[in-house]
């Protein structure tokens, strides 16, 4: 099966998603939308359990809230940087996805690991230049297995 959705949503750790919009996830499923959840770390630096325990606890939660996709970009936890490098692994995905609905991280409040500024700035950042990356972000190159995508809307 493809792993294009219509609704995706994006955070840093194995469990930010299931925290902030889990709810929403499983009513989309519900109404019979394809949804995705791509988490940017592995959780590798987490006080509560190794990346292999948290990679068994997130499949265990997208079963649970009926995803289709759970994908991860293999950033580094607790490293999370808006530059080059991590645009295009989350560009990549995007474009993999190809979603028509993104939720992303909200930039202001919440706590430090679910809105942390760098990963709210790298999704951010990555949906703007996904569309055209060639055009609007060269320095990132053209996916050569992916074709530019453009969301329909971002939450």
């Amino acid at each position: 099966m493809s792993d294009e959705v219509e609704l995706l949503a994006i955070a840093a750790h194995r469990d930010d998603v299931e925290l902030t919009c889990g709810g929403t996830l499983a009513k989309a499923v519900q109404q019979g939308h394809r949804v995705g959840i791509v988490d940017l770390t592995q959780g590798e630096t987490g006080t509560r359990g190794d990346a292999a325990t948290r990679a068994a606890e997130a499949m265990r939660a997208a079963t649970a809230l009926g995803v289709h996709v759970r994908l991860n970009a293999g950033l580094p936890d607790a490293h999370l940087h808006n530059d080059e490098a991590s645009r295009a692994a989350v560009i990549e995905l995007i474009r993999r996805t190809r979603p028509r609905v993104v939720i992303l991280p909200y930039a202001a409040g919440g706590t430090p690991t679910i809105a942390s500024p760098p990963s709210w700035g790298a999704t951010r950042a990555t949906w703007r230049a996904s569309p055209s990356t060639a055009a609007r972000a060269p320095h990132t190159g053209r996916s050569r297995s992916c074709t530019p995508w453009r969301t329909a809307r971002t939450r």
